[in-house]
């Protein structure tokens, strides 16, 4: 069994502007998962996630609590708890908390990769 406890990970802090916390639940260089990586994001009121692109991963995204909206391409979709979505590869993304609460979002890549870029740093741009 592979298992992480969210309460426990310290996690990465994005420096302004694009101010969250980044935490990776699991992945091939912590437990040794294969096809997936987990992570989460807590992005604090009115601060949004830098606009970015996966070369070949896929992305979904599952809101456990807050509000805001969700970029995906040209669309965009309000969000809010218990809401999912999906990014395929190369496709521009961005999460924008608008609301006054802590937006916690639990993400998946697969294939894994990204996450690499956040396991043991303490801060930065990202």
């Amino acid at each position: 069994m592979k298992y992480s406890k969210q309460w426990e990970i310290k996690g990465f802090k994005a420096a302004p502007p694009h101010q969250r916390i980044l935490k990776v639940l699991l992945s091939p260089d912590l437990q040794g998962t294969k096809n997936v990586a987990v992570g989460m994001t807590l992005l604090p009121p009115g601060s949004k996630s830098s606009s970015h692109a996966h070369d070949k991963e896929e992305e979904l995204w599952v809101v456990l609590n807050g509000r805001g909206y969700a970029t995906v391409g040209k669309e965009k979709i309000s969000i809010e708890k218990d809401v999912a979505i999906y990014i395929p590869p190369k496709e521009e993304h961005q999460l924008i908390n608008d609301s006054d609460e802590t937006l916690k979002i639990l993400w998946i890549f697969s294939p894994p990769g990204p996450e690499r870029d956040f396991i043991g740093k303490e801060g930065g741009k990202a």
